[in-house]
């Protein structure tokens, strides 16, 4: 009998300590290192045969890629000067009192800028532009518009 009670103080307080050891504020014990293992090289398989292709039928839609849009560069707010230091020269000038219009061409793309003077200064600046493409596609725009980012990009 005297042995059932010593081992059931032991127990007692063996579930005392590790309640003390739970809420005590002493950070736990650090975890032992982590030992990376390198797998032994393993016997190379044998090759299977490849899966055939899907089949498509003739008349069966095929879905385009997703357009990805290429945002447009800010050239608003610009003077001639700072005009021609990026793009250089245009390809084509054109008044239209009291503005004058700038074109850039490069291939099938055209960049239309519009600039209007500004009534304190009387320097021409960038009002609006635009940019198409000969196809007048969004694919077509969407080049032109990458286009016109790496000119930009590059300094012309």
């Amino acid at each position: 009998m005297g042995l059932l009670l010593l081992s059931g103080c032991d127990v007692m307080r063996a579930a005392r300590d590790d309640f003390a050891s739970l809420t005590s504020l002493k950070p736990p014990p650090p975890a032992a290192p982590v030992r990376k293992v390198t797998p032994a090289p393993q016997a190379v398989a044998t090759a299977r045969p490849a899966k055939p292709a899907a089949v498509v039928a003739p008349d069966a839609a095929i879905e385009p890629a997703p357009a990805v849009d290429v945002p447009p560069p800010v050239l608003t707010g610009y003077r001639e000067s700072q005009l021609r230091a990026m793009l250089g020269p245009p390809t084509s000038e054109e008044a239209h009192p009291p503005g004058k219009q700038w074109r850039y061409r490069n291939g099938k793309c055209t960049l239309d800028i519009q600039l209007y003077p500004d009534v304190e200064t009387k320097q021409y600046g960038t009002l609006a532009y635009k940019v198409k493409s000969d196809d007048d596609t969004d694919e077509g725009r969407r080049f032109c518009l990458a286009q016109l980012n790496s000119r930009i990009q590059a300094g012309r």
